[in-house]
């Protein structure tokens, strides 16, 4: 009998471990329950932009939007984290008399949310990969810097920036750890649906053309809001890109898939409209690096014929947009000219070469506003890794090399398949657009590097998918012989 209590109770251990291994963040619901909640949500939601776009009610329409959303996001990180994708393609953020943003509302709700579901769900709340730390690190250095700042207040609101982006890519990083890989595809997908609204929302509304306009050479620089930096632009519209591609072979559902497939039309063409010289290369560069593994190719030829797909598909889209003339003169200009070009990448080494001097000269850094009076530059280094040398020092800058390193080892640790072709190259474009100017303030960079880090995970669980299906089809074969031998 004690011997029988003994075996009990250890099976009840074993059980409660299981099931704390095995607890998402995600309240689970029915999938019925699930499809007419969010058929509620978008019902509400549609109401709601009728009463500010029909009833010019900007006030109401978003009260009516926000609520029911801020539930669905304590009852589903998932959720959260799909509105937080989609909303991101906006940049800058649709404003309300100066004193509402999109994207702060979002990112409010996404911190106050995860905090209600941790309290509900109580998942493992673990950081899995050491990078984590390493960024968290970096941010309390950036800290203690801006407290030696000329201007402190100014400084220190820099610094709760960082702070607000290490929370942020945290907060992403949990979400898809504590979830199945339902939600890495559902956030991608809100990305390129995101992506694809607000640019036609941006042309429908004619804040596209008031942007040409505005901008200079006349580049497309248009968010939903107001016109905003073209290079951060065009890295949002290049990762929707990749994501499209990584989408369209790894989901399986037609309509899904025509929406991708015009992804990958649209979007390359819209990458020219921008004009953001750094963006094409760092995508070209992007998408023609798989061929550097020849060993990885030739083992995935299917997934080298996609990408060879994807290049024809965009190359068509862009060779039929300079064919019929669609650039602006400005643009076209911008893009052909080889001596713009040169002074362009001369002055971003000259800014380069000033961080290493100035990090030489303070080794502690020169603070972010101290930078300008300390080097009597009017603009940053254009470079993430001198932003963060010549900004915050020499530690800042050791530790955003350690943390892309770290980053890096991540990718390698991905078993060969979609996830790794994808984080390595969401990684690749990162890299190289960070050549090309800083983003280091950029909420897409965190975020896609949470991303990034979240593949080793979402490729293990489709590995062993993989590994628990093949003993089961070689038993369908071996009956399958025995059956025809029969």
């Amino acid at each position: 009998m004690y011997m029988y209590d003994e075996y009990e109770d250890q099976m009840e251990e074993e059980e409660f471990l299981y099931e704390q291994y095995e607890r998402t963040s995600d309240i689970q619901l029915p999938p019925v329950i699930n499809i007419l909640l969010f058929a509620t949500w978008i019902v509400i939601a549609l109401i709601g932009f009728g009463v500010i776009f029909l009833g010019k009610n900007a006030v109401a329409g978003a009260v009516i939007i926000a609520v029911p959303t801020c539930i669905g996001m304590v009852i589903k990180p998932t959720f959260a984290l799909c509105i937080l994708m989609l909303v991101l393609p906006t940049g800058a953020g649709v404003g309300f008399r100066e004193a509402f943003s999109l994207n702060r509302g979002i990112g409010i709700a996404l911190a106050v949310t995860f905090v209600m579901n941790l309290m509900i769900t109580r998942p493992r709340l673990r950081i899995g990969n050491k990078a984590l730390w390493v960024i968290f690190i970096y941010t309390i250095w950036i800290s203690l810097v801006s407290l030696t700042g000329s201007y402190l207040r100014l400084e220190l609101i820099r610094a709760f920036t960082q702070f607000q982006l290490l929370m942020l890519i945290f907060i992403v990083y949990w979400i898809l750890e504590t979830n199945g890989e339902n939600t890495f595809r559902w956030a991608l997908r809100s990305y390129v649906v995101g992506t694809l609204g607000s640019i036609t929302l941006a042309f429908m509304t004619g804040a596209a053309m008031r942007a040409v306009e505005a901008a200079p050479e006349q580049r497309y620089a248009a968010t939903l809001g107001e016109t905003t930096d073209a290079n951060m632009l065009a890295a949002l519209t290049a990762i929707a890109f990749l994501a499209a591609i990584y989408l369209f072979a790894r989901d399986k559902n037609i309509f899904w898939r025509i929406l991708y497939m015009v992804a990958m039309l649209f979007l390359p063409v819209m990458l020219l409209k921008i004009g953001s010289r750094g963006a094409l290369v760092a995508l070209a560069f992007t998408m023609l690096s798989p061929l550097l593994f020849v060993r990885q190719v030739m083992r995935k030829p299917a997934l080298a014929a996609l990408l060879l797909v994807a290049i024809l598909i965009a190359s068509a889209s862009v060779g039929l947009i300079v064919r019929n003339r669609g650039l602006e003169a400005g643009v076209t200009a911008r893009l052909t000219d080889v001596h713009r070009a040169k002074d362009a990448l001369d002055y971003r080494m000259t800014v380069s070469m000033q961080a290493v001097k100035s990090a030489t000269v303070n080794p502690m850094g020169t603070t972010y506003y101290g930078w300008f009076a300390r080097t009597g530059l009017r603009h940053l280094p254009h470079s993430d890794f001198f932003l963060a040398l010549g900004l915050y020092g020499i530690p800042a800058g050791f530790l955003f090399a350690f943390f892309i390193i770290l980053i890096m080892l991540t990718v390698k640790r991905i078993p060969l398949g979609l996830e790794k072709l994808y984080a390595r190259a969401v990684l690749t474009f990162l890299l190289v657009m960070g050549l090309n100017v800083g983003q280091l303030y950029q909420k897409h960079f965190w975020v896609f590097l949470g991303f990034v880090m979240a593949s080793e995970r979402t490729a293990e669980f489709f590995a062993t998918e993989t590994s628990d299906l093949t003993p089961y089809m070689e038993y369908e074969e071996d009956l399958l012989l025995q059956h025809q031998m029969t």
